[in-house]
């Protein structure tokens, strides 16, 4: 049987349909690669097949591509090799790494295969790939050194289904506790500036007193985990929403503005290290580091 140009085409289109989004997010978030360097945005995709890659490699050495091609074998529980030719082996095939791969792929199935190719080093790859462990055979590190690799944030099947997708993990009871005051803040906040604007003092008063009960809520919820820096933006933003009803106590609205925008960029500096937002929209509590 040959390979079919039209269904690799298929393919293709189907993997790039269905990753625009989530590619965004799963670089935005590192995809378990190190992140470029500050202030350099992410290099433009490259289409390309396995062909190509395995025949001049060094012309996409560094790029991040979109690689077809049929699956040649599965190496490993994160690893698997893609051949052009999926009716037998031609010795030019690409290895695949894909530390978050949720199953097997379909031996001889076609895929499309997002991420930054490198040369295979077991240094540079642990230098790329944060807290992933090689799991090759030593035949295969061998085979493998100095050829073609893709360190993969996807891998799309002809379904379109992305097999390297991290499953959303459920929210714990700290997470559902922690979501039912924050679900609160981003209206009132946007409500309490709403008001100051239209200069109307006691809708502004209602808004600012649920800010600070949120924040009490908040920093009592940070307290209960001894972390020591949330609990002190949670107390920030507590005061903030106070100078905000201090000044509307004395009848100036200009000086309560002035508490808005420091208020916002506490919920933002808390937010950045302590949250992690899904892509379903839901966050979830994280450690920083």
């Amino acid at each position: 049987m040959k390979r079919s140009t039209t269904s690799t085409a298929i393919v293709a289109a189907t993997a790039l349909a269905a990753f625009v989004t989530s590619f965004t997010t799963t670089f935005a978030q590192g995809g378990g690669q190190a992140p470029p360097a500050a202030g350099t945005p992410p290099k433009p995709l490259v289409p390309v097949a396995a062909s190509s890659v395995a025949n001049n490699p060094d012309t996409y050495v560094g790029e991040y591509v979109t690689m077809t091609g049929a699956v040649e074998a599965n190496l490993s529980k994160t690893a698997f090799s893609i051949d052009q030719d999926k009716t037998k082996a031609t010795g030019k095939e690409v290895l695949v790494l894909a530390p978050s791969l949720q199953k097997p792929t379909d031996q001889n199935g076609y895929v499309t295969v997002i991420g930054q190719l490198i040369k295979f080093d077991e240094k540079e790859v642990a230098a790329k790939l944060k807290d992933y462990q090689i799991d090759l055979s030593a035949a295969d590190i061998a085979k493998f050194k100095g050829k073609p690799v893709v360190l993969a944030t996807a891998v799309i099947n002809t379904a379109g289904i992305d097999i390297a997708k991290k499953p959303i993990p459920p929210m714990t009871a700290d997470d559902l506790a922690l979501q039912k005051i924050m679900t609160k803040l981003p209206a009132a906040q946007g409500a309490v500036r709403k008001t100051l604007d239209s200069k109307d003092a006691a809708g502004a008063r209602e808004q600012a007193t649920l800010l600070k009960e949120s924040f009490t809520q908040i920093e009592a919820f940070f307290k209960a985990k001894n972390n020591a820096e949330a609990m002190k933006w949670a107390g920030e933003g507590k005061s903030h929403a106070d100078a905000i009803l201090v000044n509307l106590g004395l009848n100036n609205i200009e000086a309560a503005k002035t508490s808005i925008t420091p208020l916002g960029g506490t919920c933002a500096s808390c937010h950045g290290k302590y949250r992690e937002r899904m892509e379903d929209g839901t966050f979830r509590l994280k450690t920083a580091g």
